[in-house]
């Protein structure tokens, strides 16, 4: 592997899992990169961006508490770096760091912005389902995901996409991408960026059981739920309450059926957990219920005795 195949001089900031993606790519490609900026200290992907690095023998530049630190600020300045790329950093850039390299902090967002801007667009375009998605190149500024747009390309969503197939096929696509563009600049020596119009789009809100905002509501109609559930499948995980005991629902499939009953009552526990919502039926396929096991719906209707007429409830 020829370690120097670029001569532009790359600085990285970068959070696993893309971040881990993109680097990889990049040493794998030759990219000269002359230091790389780890997560906070406090995160706790801290660690395993240090090990990468290190395996790599990048110059790691870290910094105490902000990114506003003097000695960080210092230490990127006396890199002379021609360009960084940004791969899902949670952190907003100050400008005193921007100020280092007017226009050439390039962050990697997966989404088609303007559309989707914010920490998860992953579940927010299955949830709303979209056919599509992307990734999308732009000039990072002050704020998140406002900057002016380099390039973008489209990310077709499968039928049963869900958060974890479409975060991994993002990663690798948008090493893909940045590849493609430093292969562009280390030949032409240009950034040029389009501003973003302005005006209402998307959203991509953060998703969090801390929130609250994964708890399944079962006024919503079956298609809606079962969108919900693959877009928090697995790494947050959509969540319903039975007797106030919570319960992870992993996968559901819409029935071609309705029946008029309330919202969230379970119809039939004889040939599955069968449920009604506020338009349709689904079946609960995979749950985890508390800390207990992983298991399917005749699982959990055996260990818990679950009974037809019984609800389902928002919390």
């Amino acid at each position: 592997m020829d370690k120097f195949k670029y001569t532009k001089k790359i600085l990285f900031f970068g959070m696993p899992d893309m971040g881990a993606v993109c680097l990889t790519r990049l040493m794998q490609e030759g990219v000269n990169i002359i230091g790389v900026v780890p997560p906070p200290k406090e995160a706790p992907t801290y660690q395993q961006f240090i090990e990468l690095a290190n395996y790599f023998k990048l110059n790691i530049i870290a910094y105490n508490n902000s990114l506003k630190d003097v000695d960080f600020l210092e230490k990127i300045k006396k890199l002379n770096a021609d360009i960084a790329i940004v791969c899902s950093y949670s952190k907003l850039f100050p400008k005193e760091l921007l100020n280092i390299m007017p226009n050439r902090f390039v962050n990697v967002h997966p989404s088609i912005l303007p559309d989707y801007r914010g920490a998860n667009p992953y579940s927010n375009v299955i949830i709303n389902g979209e056919e599509k998605t992307g990734i999308t190149l732009h000039i990072m500024d002050e704020h998140f995901d406002t900057g002016d747009l380099i390039v973008s390309r489209e990310v077709p969503l499968a039928p049963d996409e869900t958060m974890g197939t479409l975060f991994n096929k993002l990663n690798y696509f948008s090493a893909d991408l940045v590849v493609a563009f430093l292969q562009h600049f280390e030949q032409m020596n240009e950034l040029k960026g389009k501003k973003q119009p302005v005006g209402k789009f998307k959203k991509a809100d953060e998703i969090t059981p801390q929130k609250g905002n994964n708890i399944i509501n079962w006024n919503k109609s079956a298609k809606e739920i079962e969108r919900f559930v693959r877009a928090l499948n697995p790494f947050i995980s959509a969540l319903t309450f039975y007797k106030g005991l919570p319960i992870k629902i992993h996968d559901v499939k819409v029935l071609d059926k309705k029946i008029n009953a309330p919202a969230g009552v379970i119809l039939n526990v004889e040939k599955g957990l069968f449920v009604n919502t506020a338009d349709g039926i689904i079946e609960i396929k995979i749950a985890q219920p508390g800390t207990f096991f992983i298991g399917n719906g005749k699982t959990l209707i055996k260990y818990f005795e679950l009974k037809k007429g019984e609800k389902f409830s928002n919390g």
